[in-house]
Formats: structure tokens, sequence, C-alpha cells
């Protein structure tokens, strides 16, 4: 184990770019220390991290929607049953095992000295613990109080095929060092983050997530119309139903719409004259140039919000989406709707009751404070630094 020198850190993430993004900052922080990082990943995210500069060991599924597709009872679920369904099969039973195996034949041939795991990827963890190598976990999602309750057999099952005993509980699943992207008022307290919490400033690191159609402010002119920004991410641009809601109760509102599609613009149709559709904005450019962005819920876009004090509109039906809407409600920055039965009137009203009351604009630039005062990415280094020390 090297501790003096520079260390070798193995960076493994689920097929999904809202999974990885929220570890590149550290990556890059790691790397300009002088230590050496692979990023193990589906082929899905081989662009991103050659753009990155990182070396890409591919493994696993090639896409989260591959493993998606391959589960039939999915079929029909939305919210939280949905979400419960998809933590099981999709990524405890889908995705953890093939991941296992992958990290385990890199180990072999590379031997970490660390690996650094998003909070959904299941299998690397248990090739750490096979290995005695420390391994930290960088919250992407939701924090989920009942993980380990949902996760408990499949992950043992893979425990066992690698010669590990059962840890019921899985309390080891979050290894030496958990690091939080959520600020405090984004925290439930009746859901405490594991003994080993600390805290990472979430960073838009999102400027390598597409081709982005621009680069500057993409809004017209400020004339007192309120901003908008629309999106679902870039997986989500064929609920349509959902979209065209949202920008049609926007323009209701009277207000300046752009809309971040994550796919060609021409797929979405014809829109209302002014709106502005673009394939790709990073939310670093968009989210600080609007006044409220209107989207679903995902983790990567409501950080973002949070980061530029922007008040939001959130309309979940997926993933950790119902619960990060209610961690942003209790916060008293967003308004949230149910994606049953959305129409524009209702996103109208959710528009009108941000731009008019200035509560959700105060609350939003104090958690955007909040935010700003988390440690950056040398500081989880400095930890990641200790952890191999003390390890050796």
């Amino acid at each position: 184990m090297r501790h003096d020198g520079p260390m070798r850190i193995l960076v493994a993430t689920t097929p999904g770019l809202g999974h990885l993004l929220p570890m590149l900052p550290l990556a890059r922080a790691a790397r300009d220390r002088g230590h050496e990082v692979v990023i193990a990943a589906g082929t899905s995210l081989a662009e991103v991290v050659a753009r990155a500069g990182f070396r890409h060991e591919p493994m696993g599924p090639v896409t989260i929607g591959e493993v998606v597709d391959g589960v039939p009872e999915l079929a029909g679920l939305t919210g939280r049953r949905r979400a419960l369904v998809t933590l099981r099969r999709v990524f405890c039973e889908g995705i953890a095992p093939a991941m296992a195996d992958g990290v385990a034949d890199l180990v072999e041939r590379w031997r970490p000295d660390v690996i650094v795991h998003e909070d959904r990827e299941f299998g690397s963890w248990i090739v750490a613990e096979r290995r005695g190598i420390p391994h930290v976990t960088v919250q992407a999602t939701a924090w989920r109080p009942r993980t380990a309750e949902i996760a408990n057999d499949p992950l043992n099952a893979i425990r066992e095929r690698h010669g590990l005993a059962r840890d019921d509980g899985l309390d080891r699943l979050w290894g030496q060092l958990f690091l939080t992207t959520r600020p405090r008022s984004l925290r439930d307290v009746d859901a405490p983050l594991p003994k080993t919490t600390a805290e990472l400033r979430p960073i838009a690191d999102d400027r390598l997530g597409g081709t982005a159609t621009t680069d500057v402010d993409p809004f017209p002119p400020r004339d007192g119309r309120a901003r908008v920004a629309v999106t679902l991410g870039t997986v989500n641009h064929h609920q349509v139903a959902v979209l065209r809601a949202l920008i049609d109760g926007a323009v209701a509102a009277g207000a300046h719409v752009v809309v971040a599609l994550g796919a060609d613009p021409a797929t979405l149709g014809t829109v209302a004259a002014g709106v502005s559709v673009h394939a790709y904005v990073p939310m670093s450019v968009l989210l600080p140039a609007a006044d409220l962005v209107a989207f679903h819920g995902g983790s990567g876009t409501m950080l973002a919000a949070l980061a530029a004090g922007t008040p939001m509109v959130i309309v979940p039906f997926a993933a950790d989406q119902p619960e990060n809407a209610d961690r942003c409600l209790a916060a008293g920055v967003s308004r949230v709707l149910p994606p049953e039965g959305l129409d524009a009137g209702a996103v109208e009203h959710a528009v009108n009751a941000i731009v008019t009351n200035p509560a959700y604009r105060r609350r939003a630039r104090e958690v955007a404070d909040e935010v700003a005062a988390m440690p950056g990415p040398d500081a989880a280094v400095d930890r990641v630094e200790s952890i191999v020390r003390s390890a050796a």
C-alpha cells in the first residue's frame, strides 16, 4: 500500500451521467495532486470520461436504461413504488453483480489503494472488503434509510459469491467515509445519515454532459417578465406530456421560457412563440439566469438550482425524485405537483405562486449560502488520503 506517495484511486459508478458527474470534482482534485485515477463504468460513459481526461475501464451494463428494460414489472409503476422496485431489481440485482465482477478483475490487474463509488453503485464495496481496500461513498442520489433493508438479500448473495460472510444490515456498505452533497436544509432529521458522514459541496460539473447549444445566458434581455427554465434532464425527453404542461403553464404565466430538452429540439414538435428549445444547456449556465426552474426533481438539476439560489417547481415521477421533492418542499424552496393529471393550469398557478412570493427566492438564496459554505473537493481528497494512510 502506497501511503507517502501518489495513490491509485478507483472511481466506480453505475452507467448514468447523473451518477458520474458528482464524483468528477473529487477525481480532478485527486489527479491535480498527482494521484492516479481510473474510472470504472459502462461504455455509455466512455466519451464523457475521455473528455474529462481520465482512463476508462469499461464494465457492467452499457446503460441503466437497458437494465430497466429487462425488468417487466416496472411497466406502469411511478413514484415511490417504482423507485423501490428499481433499487432492488435494477441497481442491486442487475448492475451490482456485474460491477463486482468487473472491479474484482481490475483490482487483480491494477491494485488500487482506495475505491470511491457513488451511492447506487453496489458492487465495488464488496470487492473492497474482500481485498482489504478502504472505500468511500459519494452521495449522488437522495438519502433513503430503507436502502439497507431492500438491498440486504441481493447484496449479501453477491458477498457470498465473492467469498464473504453475510453482512445483515449492510453495516459496511457506505465504507469509511460517506460524502453527502446535500446542504443542511435538505436533510431530514428523522432520517440520519451514516456516522461516517462528511460534507462535499456539490459542483455542477456539467459541461461534459453533452454538446451545449449555448454557453451564455440563453434568455432574452430582462423586461420585467419572469424567466423560467424547463428541463427533465438528459434521459426523460420522451415525457412529452409533462414537458408540454410545464412549457404551456409557464407561457400562460407570462414568462420567458427556455427548455433544455436533452434531445434534438425537433423531437418536441411545435412550441409557443418565444419559447427557446435547446438540445443541451449546462445547468451551471441556465439556472443562475433563471427566476425558477420547472423540472422532474432529478438530483443533479436540484443541486445546481440550490447552488444558484433558484426556486423550483418539481414534478417527480421516478427514481429519487419524490424524496428530493419532499426535501425541497420542506426547505421552502419549491412547489411540488403530481405528474398524474398534470396540466398547464396547475403549472401556471405554481409558477405565479413562486414569482409573486419573495419568500421562495429568499429561502433559495439562504440555501445557496449553505451550499457555498460546504467543503470542496480538496477537503474530500484530504480525507481520502488520511483514510489510505490509516489503512496502510
